[in-house]
């Protein structure tokens, strides 16, 4: 009985690739490193994104049960922790930690939240 030949074992030359050069070998690292601030601050901001979201998600709780003034709290809660998840994001990306436009988000969120809570 003979064996089927396959046609992807036909040519199994093993090819070295050329050395880079120091330039290039630089340009791959930053890319590289580029690629793993990305991956951090996109982990990062999954699970303090969870936080950003139930505190507004609770505040809302919380005013069902009368509790108004916890539930402000909570909103300016809200406002620290998304302040501190855009700086820290901005860091890990090797950026400016703050810019004007990134200001307006912290102050945005709570906003968008008690137009949900109490609108």
């Amino acid at each position: 009985m003979r064996a089927l030949a396959c046609p992807h074992r036909e040519y199994t030359q093993h090819v070295t690739p050329t050395p880079l050069t120091r330039e290039e070998r630089a340009l791959e690292l930053a890319a590289l490193n580029r690629v793993r601030r990305r991956v951090a601050a996109i982990g990062f901001l999954a699970i303090i994104g969870h936080g950003v979201i139930a505190l507004p998600i609770v505040a809302h709780h919380l005013v069902d049960d009368g509790r108004t003034s916890d539930a402000v709290i909570l909103l300016v809660l809200t406002v620290f922790v998304t302040t501190v998840a855009i700086v820290v994001s901005r860091l890990i990306l090797g950026r400016k930690p703050m810019t004007f436009a990134w200001a307006l988000v912290p102050v945005a969120v709570p906003l968008v939240a008690a137009l949900w809570i109490w609108g």
